[in-house]
C-alpha cells in the first residue's frame, strides 16, 4: 500500500498498521509524516521506543535480535530504522526482507529511507516491504500547487490570504516546505487572526535584510563559524524574532541535503551541480565546495537541530535556547568531515 503523505491522517485514523516505510526528499513531509506516526503509536500504547540509524557496514542482527521476546508483561514497542543512504546492501536488503515476512508482534516499525530512484523502487527488499505494510511518500510539492498548500497552512493558523500574497509567499520559498512552514509560523507571530495581505506578507519576509540573509548562507556554505557566529548575535542583538531568518538556514542545510543524498545514490556531483547552476550561478561554486566538505550525517543533524530550533521558538521544548542551538549548528558546519564522502 502506497500514499501520499498527506494522506496519512486519514489512514492512522482508520487503525495503525504494523510497518511504516517513510520516503522521500521533501523534509518537512518527511518529518510530519513520521512524528504523526510516533504520535499514534504513543497514543496506542507502543511506549518504548528504540531508534537505530544505519550508516556504512552495519550489524542488522543488532535491530532484529529481540523483536520476538517480548514476555507476556512487556510494553508495546517503537522501533525506528533510519537508512539516510537508501541502500541497506545486501545484507541489510536481505534482512529487511525476512523482517518484512515475520513481523514482531507488539512492535510498530517505522523505516525512513530518502528518495529511491526507480530501480530502487522496484527491488525485492523494497517491494516487500511495501507488502507488508505502508509506503509514505514524502514528495515535493509542485509550484502550482504550493500556493494551496500555503492557504491550507495559513488556515490552520487563523489567517486568510489573498491570492497576491499566497503567490508571493510561493516564489519566495522556491518550493522549500520547510521555509514555507517557517514564513507561515512567523506571520502567525506578527499579524492577528483575520485576513493578510500582500502588504503584510512583504513586510514580513523583508523584515530581515536581504543582505544579512545572504550573507547567512555565504558563512553556512563557507564553513566559516565566526562570521556565522557574528551575524547570528547582530540578529539576536537587533531583535529579530527566530522564525524570521530561520528557514534562509533551513533552506542552505535543505539544499545540501538533497545534494548529499543524491550522491549517496550513486548520483555525480558535477552532473548535480550543472542542475544548480541555473538557478543559483553564482553561490553554486561555495556550495559544491560545501557539499565536498561535509558529510551526510552533519547535514542531517543539522537539519535535526533545525527542527529543534522551530520546536523552541514555538514554545513546544521547554530545555534550550533556539539562539544556542541555531550557533550550534553553524559551529557543527563549520567542521570537515574528512573526506567529505559520508
Amino acid at each position: 500500500m502506497s500514499i501520499a503523505a498527506d494522506r496519512l491522517p486519514d489512514q492512522l485514523a482508520r487503525g495503525l498498521a504494523a510497518l511504516y516505510v517513510v520516503v522521500g526528499d521533501e523534509p518537512l513531509a518527511a518529518q510530519e509524516a513520521c512524528d504523526a506516526i510516533r504520535a499514534a503509536a504513543r497514543a496506542a500504547g507502543h511506549s518504548e521506543r528504540n531508534v537505530y540509524t544505519v550508516q556504512g557496514r552495519y550489524n542488522w542482527q543488532r535491530i532484529f535480535a529481540g523483536g520476538d521476546n517480548l514476555s507476556l508483561f512487556a510494553e508495546r514497542r517503537l522501533t525506528e530504522i533510519r537508512v539516510p543512504s537508501g541502500k541497506p546492501g545486501i545484507d541489510g536488503a536481505k534482512a529487511l526482507e525476512a523482517y518484512a515476512a515475520r513481523l514482531p508482534a507488539d512492535t510498530l516499525t517505522l523505516i525512513s529511507l530518502p528518495g529511491l530512484d526507480w530501480k530502487a523502487m522496484k527491488s525485492r527488499w523494497f517491494t516487500t516491504l511495501a507488502s507488508a505494510g505502508v509506503v509514505v511518500e514524502a514528495r515535493p510539492i509542485e509550484r502550482a500547487q504550493l500556493p494551496a498548500w500555503i492557504d491550507r497552512r495559513l488556515a490552520r493558523q487563523g489567517l486568510r490570504a489573498d491570492r497576491a500574497a499566497l503567490e508571493f509567499l510561493a516564489d519566495q520559498v522556491e518550493g522549500n516546505l520547510l521555509a514555507a512552514q517557517q514564513e507561515i509560523d512567523k506571520l502567525a507571530l506578527l499579524l492577528p487572526p483575520g485576513a493578510v495581505t500582500l502588504a503584510d506578507v512583504e513586510h514580513a519576509v523583508v523584515d530581515v535584510s536581504r543582505l544579512e540573509a545572504d550573507a547567512l548562507a555565504d558563512a553556512l556554505y563557507a564553513g566559516d563559524g565566526a562570521r556565522f557566529a557574528q551575524i547570528v548575535t547582530d540578529l539576536r542583538d537587533a531583535g529579530e524574532a527566530v522564525p524570521a531568518i530561520l528557514w534562509q538556514v533551513t533552506s542552505a542545510v535543505g539544499l545540501l541535503l538533497r545534494l548529499k543524498s543524491a550522491l549517496a545514490q550513486g548520483e555525480n556531483l558535477s552532473g548535480l551541480m550543472r542542475m544548480l547552476w541555473g538557478r543559483d550561478k553564482q553561490r553554486a561554486p561555495q556550495i559544491e565546495r560545501a557539499v565536498k566538505r561535509l558529510g551526510l550525517a552533519q547535514v542531517e543533524t543539522a537539519l535535526a537541530d533545525l527542527a529543534l530550533i522551530d520546536r523552541q521558538a514555538k514554545g513546544l521544548e521547554r530545555v534550550g535556547d533556539p539562539w544556542d542551538t541555531l550557533l550550534r549548528v553553524g559551529m557543527n558546519l563549520a567542521q570537515p568531515a574528512g573526506n567529505g564522502k559520508r
